[in-house]
């Protein structure tokens, strides 16, 4: 996995296509985001007040999209190297029109990005409606793959339909979102449990142990009841216990002992069998995906801000896909929900917005939501983080740092560019497959090359012999050199080892030419 290369707290004020390819690959443990639902509104616009002049500030953001929005490098890299996605493109623009092809162009090429930074283990949740979420959906199982999708979480926003229909309803009323939950991969891990605390957890764990321990009694859990039929299997002796019906005892034999070594199966004085579950091994109660207890933002909560989610929801997905100390970020932060949820559960962040006023709003909610609360008239201290200090002892406010740039990938070496290219895509040449002896024969060059917009990352980075480099030089891309390799017939064959001889004294290994490798890089 990656070194991040980006501090936490920080929200950067720029496109976050531009910060994304800035982040080291597999360096976030999870993206929770709220982007625009392509709802054919030219502008959507909210005027904040938390954290502002008394005036507010206006703040806007687009919900249609038209090709013009989209960049002919996107539409080229997708169709190039990600054709699955290329063709739900297609589909969307010839079934839903050019707005919904050109908007998931636009968020395709950004869910890429999302896609490469997550770690193998990390997780994105994805909040949309019904204006999309169709679409939506089938691009994320382009890009993640549809058996890393998990769930379609249903949040209701509202408890009832609000106000009446002007003219004839066409449809019924809308009261619930969804959230698209996909995992990186097989690995990746949830917890879907809410916690169960106050008076609920006393009085579901309402017995306590001579250790002062809370319980309940689940004895009726020790053996099968007669009406699950015969199990000849679960029929045993246990220290003098035997089963009382034909259905036989609920667990093995040997995760009977392993309870009772645990004390969670305990012998009573009276002679009787008693299976306790303790509240500390009581990891809560299990969630559905369909979330009716979490009311939208409102009173103090509110910033202005349009179509603000509220903190709860945001604090149930990050407290179910991350633990303390992990990375949360947001690539839409608007408001800046999910930063503020991910400080106050313990989580670093980053958030990425377009909005200037994005830095007032968030540098506030810190301050008021999660550093300091007001109890009985006086400010106290939350007890979510430790507290940074000023040099002179005091308590002081989460450092909120603001950039503008995207963040870059350290600075490697030719040689250890070299390696990591060698150990991604193997020691040979990407453009005519020839295999020397050593990879210091190889030499770094671009994919695209600079002067047609290519980068200077690993992912633009591929290595070619001395031959390829030179005719490919500063303007023909990989994908055209292969071509042009192909048609020469030059794909590590004698002849072109016999060029390189020329070149460097050495032959190398050469292999045979596979079908495909003249495709795209």
């Amino acid at each position: 996995m990656g070194e991040l290369n980006v501090e936490s707290r920080t929200l950067f004020i720029a496109d976050n296509l531009e910060v994304l390819r800035g982040i080291n690959s597999e360096s976030i443990d999870l993206i929770a985001t709220d982007p625009p639902f392509n709802k054919g509104v030219k502008d959507f616009e909210g005027i904040v007040t938390a954290g502002v002049d008394e005036e507010g500030k206006k703040v806007w953001y687009k919900d249609i999209w038209t090709w013009g929005d989209v960049q002919s490098e996107w539409t080229e890299s997708i169709r190039r190297d990600h054709p699955n996605l290329h063709a739900v493109i297609r589909a969307a623009n010839a079934a839903a029109g050019d707005d919904m092809g050109a908007y998931l162009c636009w968020l395709g090429v950004r869910a890429l990005e999302m896609h490469r930074v997550l770690k193998p283990t990390g997780s994105i949740y994805l909040h949309c409606d019904s204006t999309a979420g169709a679409w939506i959906k089938t691009m994320l199982d382009a890009v993640f793959g549809r058996k890393n999708f998990r769930n379609e979480v249903v949040w209701r926003r509202h408890t009832s339909v609000h106000g009446s229909f002007q003219h004839a309803p066409k449809q019924w009323g809308t009261i619930t979102d969804t959230i698209l939950f996909y995992a990186k991969s097989h690995d990746t891990p949830i917890s879907p449990y809410r916690p169960l605390g106050g008076k609920d957890a006393l009085k579901k764990f309402n017995l306590v142990d001579e250790n002062g321990d809370r319980y309940y009694d689940d004895s009726a859990h020790i053996w099968n009841t007669p009406n699950m039929g015969a199990r000849p299997n679960q029929c045993y002796e246990w220290r003098g216990f035997k089963n009382p019906y034909p259905s036989g005892w609920r667990l093995i034999k040997s995760r009977l002992e392993e309870e009772f070594q645990k004390g969670n199966i305990v012998i009573l004085p009276n002679g009787r069998l008693q299976r306790r579950k303790y509240q500390r091994d009581f990891r809560g109660t299990p969630t559905g995906n369909f979330w009716n207890d979490i009311e939208p933002a409102a009173g103090q909560e509110r910033t202005g801000y349009p179509h603000q989610k509220p903190l709860a929801l945001y604090e149930r997905i990050i407290k179910a896909s991350s633990n303390e100390g992990d990375t949360v970020l947001d690539p839409f932060a608007g408001c800046a929900t999910t930063c503020v949820a991910a400080e106050r559960l313990g989580r670093e962040w980053i958030g990425i917005d377009i909005n200037e006023p994005a830095k007032d709003v968030i540098r506030d909610r810190l301050t008021r939501e999660v550093t300091w609360s007001m109890a009985w008239g006086k400010l106290v201290k939350t007890p979510n983080r430790p507290p940074k200090r000023t040099d002179d002892g005091k308590e002081a406010a989460p450092e909120l740092v603001l950039v503008s740039p995207r963040p870059r990938y350290p600075r490697l070496s030719a040689r250890e560019l070299r390696s990591k290219l060698a150990i991604a895509d193997g020691m040979k040449c990407q453009g005519c497959g020839w295999v020397p002896h050593h990879e210091e024969y190889l030499e770094v060059d671009h994919k695209v090359p600079k002067s047609n917009g290519g980068r200077d990352d690993m992912r633009n980075r591929v290595l070619l012999c001395g031959p390829c480099n030179g005719a490919k030089g500063n303007k023909l891309t990989l994908a055209e050199l292969r071509r042009r390799r192909l048609g020469e017939g030059r794909m590590a064959d004698k002849a072109w080892n016999e060029e390189w001889y020329e070149r460097t004294g050495r032959f190398g290994e050469p292999i045979a030419f596979r079908p495909g490798m003249g495709s795209g890089p």
